[in-house]
């Protein structure tokens, strides 16, 4: 197969299926083989001369052009001056070639065509098949080197996309390891005095890690079961507050079977519980609403009393920084993501817009 690429069907630099080397040359010297014919039957005003030359030099042609890709195959210099000069060495061979056939069969079949006839002239044929041969030499150079090419930004785009799944994988599983922590010992805590309690949290931190773990075989779910791995976490963390924690959730039911990515708004969430709990000494109501945005997007609040931390003062939560990255590459140019002050209540906005890449 010659790397052909058809330009038909590639699209943002990948190569299209690569068109046979056969059909190719073979509608290429369709071409030829019908200039060639017009051009002898003007110039000569005899069919039988012009169908004995068209039937003998055009597949001999053909096969000069097979024996020129199986020797371009193996030996391909690299700089363009080699490669202009090579492909006019076998050109001008090739034409010198069909020339002498030519003559062959004009002297041998038709040997009364006027000497005068400059279509009869010897260096016709030469001139017209060395020009052949260099602009298909040319053209072999030219497609081949563009696919190498599209191929070689395919091949990076691969590695590319490779690694963002890589860094995807690792950002999906990557957990607060103070979050199961302190989980765990709350557990412990609890089994003495309030075995039911731990029993409960045991089972919501099996079924908040099973949740986590999904994404190694399902990148994406329904936003309604995100949202029910968000009142797992909760959860979790009302067990360990006791009184102090509460969550409300409102969802859309337009948007419950919207794909979403593992882990996207539990960040948000996390967020929102460290820093609610740290900055309110009351209970701590945290609202979660999912809607249907413009343009089929989804945006998503999640709510929380307190004050937004200064910059410098505290670092944002494992969980929100790895939503923020985990973003970039699901939804490049497609999201928007804010944490604001809305009086006495810090505000974290998210809008999805379209598929999730990757998915």
């Amino acid at each position: 197969m010659l790397p052909f690429a058809a330009a038909d069907g590639a699209t943002d630099g990948l190569p299209s299926a690569p068109i046979s080397f056969w059909r190719a040359n073979a509608a290429a010297w369709a071409f030829i083989a019908f200039f060639g014919l017009v051009s002898r039957l003007v110039a000569f005003n005899d069919v039988a001369l012009t169908a004995a030359l068209t039937l003998v030099l055009d597949p001999i042609g053909f096969v000069l052009t097979t024996a020129a890709y199986k020797l371009y195959l193996q030996r391909t210099p690299h700089r363009g001056a080699v490669i202009a000069a090579w492909a006019l060495a076998c050109s001008v061979l090739g034409g010198i070639l069909q020339m002498v056939i030519a003559n062959a069969v004009k002297d041998g079949l038709f040997p009364d065509i006027p000497e005068g006839n400059m279509a009869a002239s010897d260096a016709v044929p030469a001139v017209f098949y060395t020009a052949v041969f260099l602009g298909w030499s040319l053209a072999y150079f030219w497609i081949r080197a563009d696919v190498v090419a599209r191929s070689e930004r395919a091949r990076r785009s691969e590695a590319q996309a490779a690694a963002t799944r890589a860094e995807l994988q690792r950002l999906r599983l990557q957990l607060d390891p103070h979050f199961l922590f302190n989980a765990l010992n709350t557990v412990a805590a609890e089994i003495p005095d309030n075995p039911d309690s731990a029993l409960e949290m045991t089972h919501r931190i099996a079924a908040y890690l099973r949740y986590s773990l999904d994404p190694q075989t399902r990148p994406v779910c329904p936003l309604t079961d995100e949202i029910e791995a968000v009142r797992a976490f909760v959860r979790i963390q009302e067990l360990r507050f006791e009184d102090r924690l509460r969550c409300v959730v409102e969802m859309d039911p337009a948007v419950r079977a919207v794909p979403v990515p593992h882990l996207i708004v539990q960040g948000l969430v996390e967020n929102a519980v460290k820093h609610g709990l740290r900055s309110s000494a009351e209970t701590l109501e945290i609202r979660v609403t999912a809607k249907r945005a413009a343009d089929d997007g989804v945006a998503i609040e999640v709510v929380n009393p307190g004050r937004l931390a200064p910059r410098a003062g505290d670092r944002p939560a494992v969980g929100l920084v790895n939503t923020r990255r985990r973003l970039e590459l699901h939804y490049p140019s497609r999201h928007e993501l804010s944490l604001v002050q809305d009086g006495d209540a810090v505000v974290a906005r998210l809008l999805l817009k379209g598929d999730a890449c990757f998915a």
